[in-house]
């Protein structure tokens, strides 16, 4: 880094710091940056990256940069269910991102499983990843009485929840196909056993009949392989049914039926349209491009510690709650209007 960009660096730190506190506060554009500091916007851009890297800075996809929220707490209990895969996409970021920040604002993980919930702080917060059943939450709530959850429990009230509205994503989806003149459409789903698949696959209904599609329901595993395994039955339906668009349960099954239904000659999105759902990094490199929504796990994590801070501030006082958070959506290549 030259000099100008450490002194611009230098100043931008004291100035974000100042302003800290219990929430993440957006900071002005790149723009409005540029202008004020009569620099570079790609100086300013430089800039910015290296506070994010530093962890004063968070970045969130399609909303703007913000200074992440002051941390107070420092020893934090962590549970991962055992139903996660190895090679989920969206845990696995959550997980990362998790920890990238615990480290950079000095926070202890304690890391721990259903056979050593002794061995963590029941006095600190517990962080619930993934999805757990009746009798495995009131295990952990027999030790643990402030627990954050990043997923949805609707019949719970009794602990945080910060969750995307996978049921919204799906009544979004179905209005985008719809938006783009098709019809019949067809939803490469996954196992009902997972929530956000459950409620994905719902909500896509309710819009499917809100917004006059005529939906056909195909299921899978939420891999790459279950996309591949969908191929032909899809290219059945493209061929028989007229389908023209798709919208996959997550990115890989997309990404799987994408890459067989390119070997059938299939044209993507010339005879089909694509959607899928959170963003992984191979669905901004693949050809074509994937749209997808994009679920922000930094926004989840901000949420996460800025009502720690609170709770911090208001003397240990827990007030629970239900924080939805709202996807982005990232249009590519894979969705175009329907031919006639």
């Amino acid at each position: 880094m030259n000099r100008e960009n450490r002194e611009i660096v230098a100043a931008l730190r004291m100035e974000f710091q100042a302003m800290q506190c219990s929430r993440p506060l957006k900071i002005e554009s790149e723009r409005k940056l540029s202008e004020r500091l009569s620099v570079g916007r790609q100086r300013i851009r430089e800039v910015i990256n290296e506070l994010v890297a530093e962890g004063l800075l968070i970045k969130y996809e399609g909303k703007g940069t913000y200074i992440s929220p002051v941390v107070k707490s420092g020893f934090v209990n962590l549970i991962c269910s055992p139903e996660i895969k190895p090679n989920d996409p969206f845990y696995n970021r959550l997980l990362m991102e998790l920890t990238t920040y615990a480290a950079k604002h000095c926070v202890n993980l304690i890391s721990l499983t259903l056979d050593s919930l002794d061995n963590g702080m029941p006095s600190s917060p517990m962080l619930l990843i993934g999805r757990f059943d009746e009798e495995v939450l009131q295990k952990i709530q027999s030790v643990f009485k402030h627990i954050i959850s990043f997923e949805n429990y609707p019949e719970r009230d009794d602990f945080t929840q910060i969750y995307f509205d996978h049921y919204r994503i799906g009544i979004n989806a179905a209005k985008l196909i719809a938006s783009y003149g098709h019809k019949k459409v067809i939803h490469a789903a996954g196992p009902e056993k997972y929530a956000s698949a459950y409620y994905r696959k719902s909500g896509f209904l309710r819009g499917a009949r809100k917004y006059g599609l005529e939906p056909l329901v195909l299921e899978s595993k939420m891999n790459f392989r279950g996309g591949c395994e969908l191929a032909t039955r899809v290219e059945e339906l493209i061929r028989t049914k007229k389908c023209t668009a798709l919208f996959a349960a997550n990115d890989w099954i997309a990404i799987g039926l994408i890459q067989t239904l390119k070997l059938k000659n299939i044209d993507i999105p010339g005879q089909l349209s694509v959607v899928g759902v959170d963003n992984i990094p191979l669905a901004g490199e693949m050809t074509p491009e994937l749209t997808t929504y994009s679920l922000d796990a930094n926004a989840m994590i901000a949420e996460c510690f800025a009502l720690l801070d609170a709770v911090e501030m208001n003397g240990g006082l827990w007030n629970f709650k239900k924080v939805i958070l709202q996807p982005t959506l990232i249009t590519r290549d894979t969705l175009t209007a329907r031919l006639n």
